[in-house]
């Protein structure tokens, strides 16, 4: 396979993947960093593209351990998204620095909206006959991680006995009231279902990465048995669903693609005020020679990553050229910008 000509201002990469029928196929990354405007007012101006520019990862990384952290970015080894996927990672920032005991984070990107309430930490108390959640306590900045949102395991004598397979690392799992007695609750939760009593399970409030493993991004990579092994292995599944790929949280996923130019407002992930701008609108194309034809298509944008801690976004646009048992045919390969006067 040869190496990719990268005629872009920023990273890129490709790999080699197979599809679901079991095709090899080409597949080409362009990832673009943006600096966020000054937070506080509304910006026309195109985003100016970061002075470090680097190229998709390949492997999964977590904010912490694997398997015991959440997902800070995912992976780029897919051929194909369905649709974008929309990523905040940050905290929760107060208005002015001033200490608040409760309060919104909302994200619009086009006609995608999602809102989450962020309360100070809290810890169940007895209210008479019933467990009551405590008063929030004030805080400053509070994560907008996982970690922070319902889900969590039970555990007896070391032995896991429950869990919440949406959500494995979150807070606020319990099986009793006795065992809720004196724990934490959620410090994130979807304002339209509040959290009132020791048994309520709402679906996590969340906009990072959701891991392959949770529920219900791990019900759509489909049946591992014996027939899979027999007929199907190492191909996916007959029953794989290409939503396994994408690992936008609930409410974060856009299809048909976005194509750039979207409008974005970010609330309550800056003391300096909202940040509001106009996503990036650029358009590649790669261009592949094999040995009996040249294939040339256009790369979609299915990946938006928004991380106001650092005052960065991420794009990602992604293409897929199939070459089944001809990769090795491939003689050139080139990714470029397109010029504004091309279709």
């Amino acid at each position: 396979m040869a190496s990719l000509e990268n005629l872009t201002p920023f990273g890129a990469m490709n790999l080699h993947a197979v599809t679901k029928e079991g095709a090899d196929v080409l597949v080409v990354c362009v990832m673009g960093r943006f600096e966020f405007p000054v937070p506080g007012r509304f910006s026309r101006e195109p985003l100016r593209p970061s002075k470090e520019q680097n190229p998709p990862i390949l492997e999964d990384v977590y904010w912490g351990e694997p398997g015991f952290s959440s997902l800070r970015y995912e992976g780029q080894g897919v051929y194909y998204r369905p649709g974008t996927d929309i990523y905040l990672n940050g905290h929760a920032q107060a208005l002015g620095g001033k200490p608040v005991k409760k309060m919104l984070v909302r994200l619009r990107v086009g006609p995608c909206q999602k809102e989450a309430l962020v309360l100070g930490d809290r810890k169940w108390r007895w209210n008479g006959l019933v467990l009551r959640p405590s008063l929030p306590k004030p805080f400053v900045t509070m994560p907008l991680f996982f970690e922070r949102s319902f889900g969590g395991v039970a555990m007896k004598e070391d032995v896991l006995k429950a869990w919440e397979s949406r959500n494995p690392i979150g807070t606020g799992f319990y099986t009793s009231a006795k065992e809720a007695l004196g724990q934490p609750l959620p410090n994130l939760e979807d304002p339209k279902n509040r959290i009132k009593h020791v048994k309520d399970r709402p679906a996590p409030a969340g906009f990072g990465a959701i891991c392959r493993g949770w529920q219900p991004r791990l019900a759509f990579g489909g049946t591992y048995d014996d027939t899979w092994l027999q007929e199907r292995a190492p191909l996916w599944p007959v029953d794989f669903d290409l939503r396994f790929f994408s690992a936008a949280a609930s409410g974060l996923f856009i299809s048909p693609h976005m194509e750039g130019g979207e409008p974005v407002v970010i609330e309550g992930v800056s003391e300096k005020g909202d940040i509001s701008f106009l996503l990036p609108k650029r358009r590649f194309l790669v261009e592949c020679e094999l040995k009996d034809r040249v294939e040339r298509k256009r790369l979609i944008l299915d990946t938006v990553l928004l991380e106001p801690d650092l005052g960065t976004v991420v794009l990602i646009w992604r293409a897929s050229i199939v070459a089944h048992r001809q990769l090795h045919q491939i003689q050139y390969c080139e990714v470029r910008e397109l010029e504004p006067w091309e279709p």
